[in-house]
């Protein structure tokens, strides 16, 4: 484990989507859509050595890792399927006390409701503060799809048994919170947005003209 910072990005990639491969390094605005994701949090004040790209093991995400490494940022690899024992590994390897996780897909963040988001988490004492909640397999969203936050304590993240999990909740990383742990809603911020996610090509299109 390396030295403890109190909080940390982790950017959730892979390139094996089977609705558009390849995602995170398709060209957005100069860049590619991660690139452009880690180059706005680093614009915003935030710290090159407090974000960490977290992929898979498969072969496929050598040509990621090589391009994350070649921005000069952490990566650290896992389970391709086991989401959740991958952001465990991560917590482990980086050694963030908190992670703030985002994914590979959704380069347009909100920074304001980022730091509201870690702000209310570090006052609140909880495993997870989240912008939706999961349960039973729906989601109900209190910001635009693409926008998401969650920001999770590494203490209760490392305590979950993932191999008790199901495939669901190993996936998806957040759903055991809601039944098990501690969670915090931020249902009160507003954002004036459309759906701000990279899932298909027709997302691709839409998001290139923003």
């Amino acid at each position: 484990m390396s030295n403890d910072i109190d909080l940390g990005f982790v950017i959730q990639a892979r390139l094996g989507s089977h609705r558009l491969p390849g995602k995170a390094l398709l060209y957005y605005s100069g860049s590619t859509v991660i690139g452009y994701l880690i180059d706005s949090l680093i614009e915003n004040g935030f710290k090159k050595e407090s974000i960490c790209v977290a992929t898979s093991s498969s072969h496929i995400d050598d040509i990621l890792v090589n391009y994350i490494n070649g921005i000069g940022i952490k990566v650290v690899r896992g389970d391709e399927k086991n989401v959740l024992s991958r952001y465990q590994k991560t917590a482990y390897d980086t050694g963030f006390k908190n992670i703030v996780r985002l994914t590979g897909d959704n380069p347009l963040i909100e920074t304001l409701l980022i730091r509201h988001c870690i702000s209310e988490h570090l006052k609140a004492d909880v495993a997870l503060t989240t912008t939706r909640k999961i349960e039973n397999k729906t989601v109900t969203r209190y910001v635009p799809k693409g926008l998401s936050v969650d920001v999770i304590n590494s203490e209760a993240l490392l305590s979950i048994d993932a191999s008790k999990c199901d495939e669901y909740e190993k996936e998806h990383v957040i759903p055991f919170f809601f039944n098990n742990l501690n969670v915090k809603f931020i249902k009160d911020y507003v954002v004036k947005s459309d759906d701000m996610s990279i899932d298909t090509i027709e997302d691709y299109v839409r998001l290139f003209k923003v």
